[in-house]
């Protein structure tokens, strides 16, 4: 028979059973916190293109280096003078360093592009996984883990995290400008708040933030220390507390189980940030430009000059090199713009087929064919000298096989009488040659070309430059 003392039983065993439900569950994430981790995430899916990009520009500026070298180069071949292709050859040669300088920088680059690369994305992973893991389980308010507003009740629908980059596959093309201030000296600047805890209408709605205890129906069976999510909530103690602002410090979260890989991507990232990638394009312009204008770079045409040959003193080299890199570079000053197109405008072969056809340095874009261009003018210049150093030589034979005239004029009598091919005319009272004494040499034109000379000259000291 149902009486009062039944039901207080009844009403007791209720109360009993709400409170253990109650206590079952803890609060869902505030929205400001997961929208945290959300800002989060799309900064972490931004590291591996801000990666490919300085990637992408080294190797891009190495190319360039080498590319504007060897149009020089090419120049080089078809100079007159053999001091403006002395220089434009040691211009060449610094542009060669520059693009070993930058595969230097490629090769310093390219772990430090694969780690935070390998990092910020599992970092997302880590928070993609989560949220989705929460968002994608969603069916009304009764329970979750997700706010729909701060002290709110719980998201109902999936549509709220539908700004949120979670779930999706990295891209090599989604940028960030904010880059530099998230991930700042100290601090992962997107997460910031010290308690991720709702303590409204969704204080008791998520199972996962419950506090820690003994039983089947616990995530956590004692009171936990450790981030989760990619790193970017830390849960502790017995309540338990959750906490984004954790990285606000980032030396003092080393500790942080869980924490490894969301400091690793901030170092790495940095690391990436603060390497410097110039445009290629203008950077290897400004390079010529900061040459043409160096007073140590005439040095070194002082040094090449001297290695063909050329005789002087130090000031004197250092005036001539100085005059020719005025007339050719203007010094890196006003007119260096027109001197530096005019001077890669130069008209060289082309290197696309088997007949010579020339056109503008500046137009050769393929960098085969201005390799092709190159080795032209080498092999012109070793086939030219080579065919002026077998005439000289001939010439040379011809010379000493045929006996020279002898040198009669102007001795006494006696001097005379004992010199081969040479007599005593009485009548005239001087010595004059013999009937029999060798005729005259005629010695073999041999037109020696400055300009091979000269690019000779050239093609010697490229390999002197290069063998340094």
């Amino acid at each position: 028979m149902f009486n009062t003392a039944t039901a207080s039983v009844l009403i007791y065993t209720s109360v009993l059973a709400c409170n253990r439900v109650a206590h079952a569950s803890g609060p869902a994430l505030q929205k400001t916190d997961w929208t945290e981790m959300c800002a989060t995430a799309t900064e972490m899916r931004s590291v591996p293109a801000l990666a490919n990009t300085k990637l992408e520009k080294t190797q891009g500026l190495m190319t360039e280096c080498r590319q504007t070298a060897l149009r020089p180069e090419a120049v080089a071949g078809t100079a007159q003078d053999q001091g403006d292709s002395l220089v434009i050859a040691s211009l060449a040669s610094k542009l060669n360093e520059a693009a070993a300088e930058a595969q230097g920088d490629l090769e310093s680059l390219r772990p430090k592009a694969l780690k935070a690369t390998a990092a910020a994305s599992a970092v997302y992973g880590g928070i993609s996984e989560f949220l989705t893991l929460i968002y994608t389980a969603v069916g009304g308010n009764t329970g979750g883990c997700l706010s729909d507003s701060d002290n709110g009740d719980v998201i109902s629908s999936k549509s709220s995290l539908s700004n949120c980059p979670i779930d999706r596959e990295i891209s090599l093309s989604e940028t960030s400008s904010t880059l530099e201030s998230t991930f700042a000296a100290n601090a992962l600047t997107t997460l910031k708040s010290a308690t991720a805890v709702n303590s409204g209408s969704a204080a008791t709605k998520c199972v996962i933030f419950a506090a820690p205890g003994q039983g089947t129906a616990k995530v956590f069976q004692t009171a936990p220390a450790t981030a989760i999510a990619g790193g970017t909530l830390k849960v502790s103690g017995s309540t338990p507390d959750i906490a984004t602002n954790y990285l606000t410090t980032i030396s003092s979260a080393s500790g942080t189980a869980g924490a490894k890989l969301i400091i690793q991507a901030h170092t790495a990232t940095r690391q990436l940030l603060a390497q410097i990638t110039p445009d290629p394009t203008t950077a290897v312009k400004n390079k010529v430009e900061e040459l043409a204008g160096d007073l140590n770079f005439a040095k070194i045409i002082v040094k090449n000059l001297k290695l063909i040959g050329m005789k002087g003193s130090d000031s004197t080299l250092e005036a001539y090199a100085r005059r020719k890199i005025k007339n050719l570079l203007a010094d890196g000053g006003a007119n260096f713009d027109s001197k530096w197109q005019a001077l890669i405008d130069t008209q060289v072969y082309d290197g696309k087929i088997e007949e010579v056809k020339t056109e503008k340095a500046s137009s050769i874009t393929s960098t085969k064919e201005l390799i092709q261009s190159v080795l032209y003018y080498q092999i012109d210049l070793t086939t030219k000298f080579k065919r002026v150093k077998e005439e000289l030589e001939q010439t040379k034979n011809d010379c000493e096989k045929k006996p020279q005239k002898p040198e009669c004029n102007g001795k006494e009598e006696g001097e005379c009488g004992t010199t081969k091919g040479c007599e005593w005319n009485k009548t005239k009272e001087k010595c004059k040659l013999t009937k029999k004494a060798p005729k005259p040499l005629v010695t073999p034109a041999v037109r020696v070309d400055n300009r091979i000379l000269a690019q000779k000259q050239h093609a010697q000291s490229l390999i002197d430059i290069y063998a340094e």
